[in-house]
């Protein structure tokens, strides 16, 4: 498991504590969850979840008591 002051996998800066939002979909709906803590790269962006933190994500999205809601436009990519 990565820990505050080991290095990214990626490029292989020091990773950093932060607040993260995390996106989800599923059967064609979208699920963010906020504020979720995260070890993130600040060179790269690479993002990392503990075990612990993915297992609460999880379960939040499949209670779906969400506390908020938001519309988003879709825009399609035009065809060439």
């Amino acid at each position: 498991m990565i820990k505050q002051d080991d290095s990214c996998s990626v490029c292989g800066a020091a990773v950093q504590s932060e607040k993260i939002t995390y996106t989800q979909e599923r059967a064609g709906k979208v699920y963010l969850v906020v504020d979720v803590p995260a070890l993130v790269c600040p060179q790269c962006g690479e993002q990392y979840l503990t075990p612990e933190t993915v297992d609460v994500l999880q379960e939040a999205i499949d209670e779906g008591k969400a506390q908020d809601k938001i519309e988003v436009p879709v825009y399609h990519f035009p065809s060439y």
